[in-house]
């Protein structure tokens, strides 16, 4: 082979290299740096292939598909309406007794107070201190590490807000311009390669489809039990305490522990024995065992089909990246990437390793 030819052949290889490795910057670039922008795409496309059998099944009811898109976007609005309703009417009853926790915390950890100060002045003894007690006390109130890492990736609640109310808009043209897209999409790609990349698209959407409604079932299911306990024990706001112990449970791992926050805080309100607590955390934890072990599997796993590392290592990288939302992402983010390997044949080893085998 001439060498003119072979020299070539590497320009073009180095080419290629260059190309791609410039692609990924680009593409890592924009989820750093407009992320507000593309977790509101992720979200956005997430809730429309969940209303897109609704709004097909009004369509074959002979309504123009603009019109059952709008319903199926109101319907989605009215539900959130009332689930924030609900939640922030409670959230304001428990604001109103925040005086009654913290002076049960402080009853609580008094001993732990009495135990620190003893330390402190023992430590004193030791350790003179030459510090001139005169100097003022410069002291800077920092943002709740909570409201950060919650906010990380969509910078403040100012760009919040204004993300959430865009993702609306996005559903019902994503779902009144399907057909569009979906031509529109093909099209960018050689005209050999589109079958492959309507099975990957295809894949993806039903993988998006049966994680919502998956989880969305498992929550439901599991919030029975929780909220029968929660009313046998008369805690407080025991339904709405019971609905989101139910859905932050399916949170991988962590799920668990997130769950029995806000039911422990009001129940320290209430009670001053142990044995509710005791009934408390066990029926949250019994619930997360049977949610993570036996519903989602048989209900959301077999389209997933991620094994356990792949989905920690997906939860430690978008929580870094995105905080909370990429907590939430984590696992149908990682679940896409994961039916585009199994379609394209040079990316099947990734997407064997990412599943359960």
């Amino acid at each position: 082979m001439p060498e003119s030819t072979i020299e070539r052949r590497r320009e073009s290889s180095g080419a290629a290299i260059s190309a791609k490795i410039i692609a990924l910057a680009v593409l890592g670039g924009c989820i750093y740096f407009a992320s507000s922008v593309v977790i509101t795409l992720i979200f956005s496309i997430l809730i429309a292939a969940v209303l897109e059998p609704g709004a097909e099944f009004l369509e074959r009811l002979r309504m123009p598909r603009w019109l059952s898109s709008l319903i199926m976007v109101l319907l989605m609005l009215t539900v959130s309406y009332l689930a924030v309703y609900g939640l922030y009417g409670r959230a304001l009853d428990f604001i109103d007794s925040a005086p009654k926790l913290a002076a049960r915390l402080r009853q609580i950890t008094s001993h732990l107070d009495v135990a620190a100060q003893s330390f402190q002045q023992s430590t004193r003894t030791i350790i003179p201190s030459n510090a001139d007690s005169s100097l003022p006390t410069v002291r800077l109130q920092q943002e709740s590490p909570w409201t950060q890492f919650l906010l990380r990736g969509v910078g403040s609640v100012y760009a919040f807000t204004i993300t959430v109310m865009f993702i609306p808009f996005l559903v019902f043209f994503m779902l009144n311009s399907k057909d569009h897209l979906w031509a529109a999409t093909l099209n960018l790609f050689p005209r050999q390669n589109r079958l492959q990349v309507e099975n990957v698209i295809h894949c993806i959407g039903l993988m998006l489809r049966q994680f919502a409604l998956g989880n969305l079932l498992v929550a439901l299911i599991t919030a029975v039990p929780i909220c029968l306990v929660f009313a046998y024990l008369r805690l407080q706001y025991a339904l709405v305490l019971g609905l989101l112990a139910a859905c932050v449970c399916l949170v991988p791992y962590i799920g668990v522990a997130l769950a029995l926050v806000p039911p422990l805080l009001v129940a320290l309100m209430q009670y001053d024995s142990v044995k509710p607590f005791l009934i408390l955390a066990a029926a949250v934890a019994a619930a997360h065992f049977i949610a993570v072990n036996i519903l989602t599997p048989r209900l959301v796993g077999h389209r997933l089909n991620l094994n356990a590392v792949a989905v920690t290592l997906a939860m430690m990288f978008w929580a870094w990246l995105w905080g909370g939302f990429g907590l939430i992402l984590a696992v149908p983010i990682t679940a896409a990437i994961k039916a585009v390997c199994d379609n394209v044949e040079k990316l099947k080893p990734y997407g064997a390793w990412m599943g359960e085998g």
